[in-house]
């Protein structure tokens, strides 16, 4: 394997924007994907979340389009609003930009997702032209492709970032509604954390002769996450929680709930606790989503209570705990949410709470995510109290 992004192919400049951003050398993903995506191969990508698959494509793509000829542009395809974000970031740094707008590059980034403004992203759709990177959620992208006002006829390059998601009953219809309006002589690179053996045939069919990539293990620089799962009754899980973070007011963590009903509510309690916490789901408006999103990775906000938008997308190295407030649906979900802790070399915690009626589907976690979780106890659980004779007591009344 090559030791530099030079000996990959990137241009120097690319390889210095790359190094300035902290990337000294190429993880195995990256090793693998960016010469296969320089030569023009379709790919198709399996890897952990933190592995720098964003990197992996944003690179040689951001490459080949300053050296293109024909008026061409990338489409990136992700589930959230967060992920565009996230994406767009990703592919600024990799074009020398530290901060939006520090320095012009001959690249236009387009990013389109819904909850913000409709009209401005219009006009600035109808602004770009030439080289230029749109980075979409389905949904927007569609609305904008059935009303006129995007044609996709000269995309050059396809990206499906988590892919597996795009697929899913929530995308999925729409996905397939954009993928008929795209030119069949094209680049598509296929990219997820997980890949359903369900699935692997709907993506395979998308692709030419794809180059297949699959990494089974996290680089070293993630940190190790214990895994652990506790037994309460629901109506225990409030008062575990407020109990938690009591103990632990500073601990950087993300409670992950089903519903933005829940969201609202279990926040709600530990405000009222006055604990730094916020909810984070789809309802909430894009701008105050955006300054949680901020707060908490400035360190002005400790504890995100969301439902799955979440999930994906979110990187802030410093979340110490993950806690599932409830057992996820699928093994691919729990993946992804505890994927937000451990990040950057630094030790991480996951935390699923249970009910006796979830013992089945708790098995199924752990067969589907070859994971067998620690069954622990409320005391093990709860943090290292700051004030031992009062925790001690509150704790009594927690205990499954």
């Amino acid at each position: 394997m090559s030791g530099s992004f030079h000996d990959l192919g990137l241009d120097p400049a690319l390889c210095a924007y790359a190094q300035q951003a902290g990337m000294a050398a190429p993880t195995p993903v990256q090793q693998a994907a960016i010469p296969a995506i320089l030569d023009g191969r379709d790919v198709l990508v399996r890897a952990p979340t933190g592995t720098g698959k964003t990197a992996a494509y944003a690179l040689p793509l951001s490459q080949k389009l300053l050296k293109s000829r024909k008026p061409r542009f990338v489409l990136v395809l992700v589930p959230t609003r967060e992920l565009v974000l996230q994406v767009e970031k990703v592919f600024r740094t990799c074009l020398g930009e530290s901060k939006k707008g520090q320095k012009q590059t001959p690249v236009t980034l387009v990013p389109l997702f819904g909850g913000s403004d409709r009209a401005e992203q219009e006009h600035f759709l109808a602004q770009a032209t030439g080289r230029r990177i749109l980075i979409a959620t389905p949904g927007r992208l569609l609305d904008f492709v059935s009303n006129r006002i995007c044609d996709l006829s000269e995309c050059g390059y396809l990206v499906l970032d988590e892919g597996d998601r795009l697929f899913s009953p929530e995308f999925q219809e729409d996905t397939e509604t954009l993928l008929s309006y795209l030119p069949s002589m094209r680049q598509t690179l296929v990219l997820s954390a997980t890949q359903p053996e369900s699935l692997k045939s709907t993506l395979l069919n998308l692709l030419h002769k794809p180059v297949e990539i699959s990494i089974e293990q996290a680089p070293q620089k993630r940190g190790p996450i214990r895994q652990a799962a506790l037994f309460l009754d629901p109506t225990q899980k409030p008062g575990f929680i407020k109990e938690f973070f009591s103990r632990a007011p500073k601990m950087r963590s993300i409670v992950f709930v089903r519903t933005k009903a829940e969201a609202d509510q279990l926040a709600a309690l530990l405000k009222k606790a006055r604990l730094a916490a916020a909810p984070l789901h789809g309802d909430i408006a894009q701008d105050k989503r955006t300054s949680t999103v901020a707060s908490f990775e400035s360190g002005r906000l400790f504890i995100l209570v969301a439902t799955d938008v979440a999930a994906r997308g979110l990187d802030v190295p410093s979340v110490k705990q993950v806690i599932n407030y409830d057992v996820p649906d699928q093994p691919e979900t729990y993946l992804h949410r505890i994927g937000r802790t451990g990040r950057g070399g630094e030790k991480g915690s996951a935390l699923t709470l249970c009910t006796m009626d979830d013992r089945q589907s708790l098995r199924q976690i752990e067969v589907g995510a070859h994971v067998k979780l620690r069954i622990i106890s409320a005391e093990q659980a709860l943090p290292a109290p700051s004030q031992p004779q009062t925790a001690s007591r509150r704790s009594k009344s927690v205990r499954p």
